[in-house]
């Protein structure tokens, strides 16, 4: 009587060694995946309209001083940064602290609060307004107006984590998108100033034959 034949076991395939550690097929999760990094290309202005976070970091924020217009038009005002050689002409402009906050989304904003000017009495509105972004460098607060100035109401317990303010912009180039060229005052020139002072109107540089 013949032997029933031993079956004979499949030649195993060799396993690639990158499949060994399946974790050493990713790139560094550091770098990104491309779905949810974050371009900004235009930061608003503003105090902040929802719960938000102050950047706690000096190099986060800088004294300036600046312009709010408001054109008769417009519901939304206008900051204007008034540049060093423009400082002290403009009778309108004043010192600020020009803060950085973030939202929970993490989207970034620039928020000036307002100093009293020398030999000005400072206000309950600007006094209020910079102690609520001291309270917002610790916690996510949002801001109430009542009776001439603000108070803060604390977000509840896990409404956001600590913000990850690695993932932002340095603070130059958070200036650099949230006012731009035209939002900066250097010179008599700015449409701003012109408009301020009463100055006539411009003459086109060239003649187009139309004029």
């Amino acid at each position: 009587m013949a032997e029933t034949p031993i079956p004979l076991k499949p030649k195993a395939k060799a396993v690639p060694e990158d499949a060994l550690d399946v974790n050493s097929l990713w790139l560094d999760p550091a770098l990104g995946d491309g779905l949810v990094d974050v371009h900004y290309h235009d930061i608003p202005g503003g105090k902040p309209k929802n719960f938000f976070r102050v950047n706690p970091d000096p190099a986060y924020r800088r004294l300036s001083e600046i312009y709010v217009h408001k054109a008769e038009d417009q519901i939304e005002e206008q900051t204007y940064i008034i540049a060093k050689p423009m400082q002290g002409v403009i009778e309108e402009a004043r010192r600020c602290t020009l803060v950085t906050v973030v939202y929970r989304d993490g989207s970034p904003r620039l928020w000036a609060l307002k100093l009293p000017k020398e030999g000005e009495r400072d206000n309950e509105a600007w006094i209020s307004a910079r102690s609520a972004a001291k309270v917002a460098m610790e916690k996510w607060v949002r801001l109430l107006w009542q009776k001439h100035s603000y108070m803060t109401r604390d977000a509840q317990p896990g409404y956001a984590p600590e913000p990850d303010w690695s993932k932002l912009p340095s603070f130059d180039e958070l200036v650099r998108l949230g006012f731009g060229e035209s939002g900066i005052i250097r010179d008599k020139n700015h449409p701003i100033v012109l408009d301020l002072f009463g100055a006539p109107p411009q003459k086109p540089d060239h003649d187009d034959g139309l004029s």
